[in-house]
């Protein structure tokens, strides 16, 4: 792959205002292009890669996102006033993808990886129950690691699926009520 350009793989490429190549891919699964920003080190190699990783999202992956995504919603609605706002849809999903007529991923971060074999990918969109803090999903190995609002959270980060981290990142929130009794040392 040596000599591969970021031309190469991205449509309308160029640089933001923090110095990252920019671009655009399709995301095969959406159909729908969504923008790419490469920090700082990213090879084209490894865009080349990540680009490849996101076509082969799945409807198994797209459904834990969106089992998770719910869960979000979920708590959003339990611990908020927000659903009097949401269309009334949204309080009576049954069924995980629904969640996807109220949530879009726009974009794929790029970062220098710790471990460049590892497939990993770092979406983040909006979503009508949480739009001033949006959507982050991160995938690691074909799994959803951290769901949750934009945080800037770590792909490579071991500590994301910590217990403590029980109360923003919706992986966990399978286990809430045993790790909130846990951390009030019950």
């Amino acid at each position: 792959m040596s000599g591969l350009r970021f031309e190469d793989i991205l449509i309308d490429v160029g640089t933001d205002e923090l110095d990252r190549v920019t671009g655009y891919v399709e995301f095969p699964y959406f159909h729908k292009q969504i923008e790419v920003a490469c920090d700082e080190g990213v090879t084209a190699e490894y865009v080349a890669q990540s680009v490849r990783w996101l076509s082969e999202v799945d409807e198994a992956l797209v459904r834990e996102i969106c089992q998770y995504a719910l869960y979000y919603l979920q708590d959003e609605l339990e611990s908020t006033s927000k659903g009097e706002l949401l269309d009334e849809g949204i309080q009576n999903i049954q069924e995980p993808l629904e969640v996807l007529r109220y949530m879009e991923f726009g974009s794929l971060d790029i970062k220098v990886p710790r471990e460049p074999e590892i497939p990993v990918l770092n979406l983040s969109g909006g979503c009508d129950w949480q739009e001033d803090e949006g959507l982050h999903c991160l995938i690691k190995n074909g799994h959803v690691v951290y769901m949750g609002s934009w945080n800037d959270e770590d792909v490579w980060d071991e500590r994301l699926l910590d217990d403590d981290n029980y109360l923003f990142n919706y992986v966990l929130y399978p286990k809430r009520e045993e790790l909130r009794q846990k951390a009030a040392g019950g």
